[in-house]
């Protein structure tokens, strides 16, 4: 079997308010009962969805670097810090990553793992250094290698954050556009290759700081279209999809500050019930995905 993680930042799991919630002004199928009192309804493709505590036991409100590193190392990160910790790792969590990333644990088991988002060779340059995300620094802790725009992107053997490409046009860098369908079906095709897959999307957080409901919508819209699509073709009888994220902030555009709403965790394919109800803090991910490939 495999497993695809799908990281989607800054979601959370608010009211059921169309003036402040993305979620309840644009109906979704793989979303609608993202909302307080409730998650227990049916998903398409019978998805399994947990509501997941994303504060790690420290007051203040839960941060990107500590969270994302949570996800993906198992491991209490606030605790370890002292504190939340915003935006990009600190030397002390790039240590963590580099000592507990799932995918240096994933490689030393005989597993094969790969992060779909594709790169330029000017992310990785040194005056970039302290701009390196901590899902970029789990990977780093492995010798798995990283996807770039040429050519795996241009190949169709990886993904831009933002499905479609337009992201990379617009900062000057030529990749050939596609809908959300085709970037589905180029993260299957990766998926099945491997044991684990990782793909980041992360214009829900900047939505999220910049309060724009509109933007909200259409981003909305291209992710429904990329899950209608990728669902039914990753083989959901053998292998596991889990949707999560590191911190609320998307679901209410009243404040421009992440919350402290639980974040949703949705499971689908095989062990997908077992697997969700293990999810209760973002520090069980890692484990559970770890637990599903030695099943």
């Amino acid at each position: 079997m495999s497993v695809l993680m799908l990281f989607i930042d800054g979601i959370g799991i608010g009211e059921a308010d169309e003036s402040r919630n993305p979620f309840a002004r644009f109906p979704s199928p793989f979303f609608s009962t993202c909302f307080k009192n409730e998650i227990d309804g049916a998903l398409p493709f019978s998805g399994r969805l947990t509501a997941t505590d994303a504060t790690m036991d420290m007051p203040g409100l839960p941060q990107s670097a500590t969270g994302q590193t949570a996800l993906l190392t198992g491991e209490n990160a606030a605790k370890v810090m002292g504190r939340h910790h915003p935006g990009f790792p600190s030397v002390t969590l790039r240590r963590l990553l580099c000592e507990k990333s799932i995918f240096l644990k994933l490689e030393k088991g005989g597993k094969v793992a790969t992060f779909a988002n594709a790169f330029t060779p000017e992310y990785f340059a040194p005056a970039n250094s302290r701009r390196i995300s901590a899902t970029t620094w789990s990977v780093k802790a492995s010798s798995f290698p990283f996807r770039m725009v040429q050519p795996e992107l241009w190949q169709g053997q990886a993904l831009s954050h933002d499905l479609t490409n337009e992201f990379l046009n617009e900062l000057g860098v030529p990749a050939p556009v596609r809908t959300p369908e085709a970037a589905a079906e180029i993260l299957c095709e990766i998926l099945h290759s491997v044991d684990f897959c990782l793909f980041e999307y992360f214009l829900t957080d900047r939505i999220g700081h910049n309060q724009d409901m509109a933007w909200a919508g259409r981003e909305l819209d291209k992710l429904n279209r990329f899950l209608a699509t990728l669902l039914p073709a990753v083989s959901l009888g053998q292998n596991t999809v889990i949707l999560t994220s590191d911190h609320g902030n998307f679901e209410d555009l009243s404040e421009p500050t992440h919350t402290l709403n639980p974040v949703p965790t949705i499971v689908w394919g095989r062990h997908a019930a077992a697997a969700a109800g293990g999810i209760s803090r973002i520090e069980d991910v890692q484990r559970t995905i770890l637990n599903l490939l030695d099943s």
